[in-house]
């Protein structure tokens, strides 16, 4: 394909600006997507760095790259579309046949990252510098990633402190209205960072807006235990073990409901 055509499908202008993205729409929505979508997600990424967000792997390639079966690679194709992250594009050759397949990344307008708190390596090939008399005097104090961030907050000291309507937009209102009676702004953030681990480390079938009933269900019982001080650890620590052990429960259930199912067809009469 030529080089034009592709230029004028790309969305981001720089890797950097792509990555930003990409990240910023896995801090909001990994939780809900599928291991195998998440494998294609980080392939086509890595494939779309020559043309910034613009990637043309063949779908056999996918498959042959990852293991996943063309079926699970399609699916997850498909999710990422529906999801707002990629669109697909079929191109033309010049003499008129199908060119190539084209996944192009999409710019995600509700950006929402946490700090970056990596800290970077230092240049250890770098040779000792000879101090002169002037360089004895107390120099000032550089700036890392804590300090920033301790300043950060100190400088929206003087505004009003932030409420439940400032929390990003991936947590479920339900979760929040019910939440925010007993917890700040930041700890309903956090705990909603505990049902998405806890669902993620169980492995749950449906997307976890499907489990949202017993998700208030067992943050009230939390809530409760811990008022009543039946509860010796801190409420969220308390309240990952419950969801940990719902989703359990409920990951059992489902297995067994769906073996039912299959025992229970017609296969005679089908």
């Amino acid at each position: 394909m030529e080089l034009v055509g592709i230029r004028e499908k790309q969305r981001f202008a720089t890797k950097t600006e792509l990555d930003r993205h990409v990240r910023s729409f896995l801090f909001k929505r990994k939780a809900a997507l599928s291991e195998g979508t998440l494998t294609v997600l980080r392939f086509i990424w890595r494939h779309a760095v020559k043309y910034p967000g613009v990637a043309f792997p063949r779908k056999q390639t996918i498959v042959g790259k990852t293991g996943l079966s063309e079926s699970t690679v399609s699916r997850a194709l498909r999710c990422l579309v529906k999801e707002g992250l990629i669109e697909k594009a079929v191109t033309t050759k010049p003499n008129g046949r199908q060119g190539a397949n084209l996944l192009i990344f999409l710019p995600q307008a509700d950006l929402f990252l946490p700090a970056d708190e990596t800290p970077h390596d230092p240049l250890h090939d770098t040779p000792p510098k000879v101090q002169t008399p002037d360089e004895h005097k107390p120099q000032p104090i550089k700036s890392t990633p804590e300090t920033e961030n301790k300043q950060r907050k100190a400088s929206f000291s003087k505004f009003v402190p932030l409420d439940h309507s400032f929390l990003p937009s991936f947590i479920p209102s339900e979760f929040i209205d019910t939440t925010k009676p007993f917890l700040e702004a930041e700890q309903v953030l956090a705990a909603w960072r505990t049902v998405e681990s806890a669902y993620r480390q169980l492995k749950m079938n449906l997307p976890v807006i499907e489990y949202m009933t017993i998700i208030k269900e067992t943050f009230k019982q939390a809530v409760f235990a811990y008022k009543n001080g039946l509860v010796r650890t801190e409420l969220l620590r308390y309240f990952y073990g419950g969801m940990v052990e719902v989703f359990r429960q409920t990951s059992r259930r489902e297995g067994f409901e769906s073996r039912k199912s299959i025992l229970a067809y017609d296969w005679l009469n089908a």
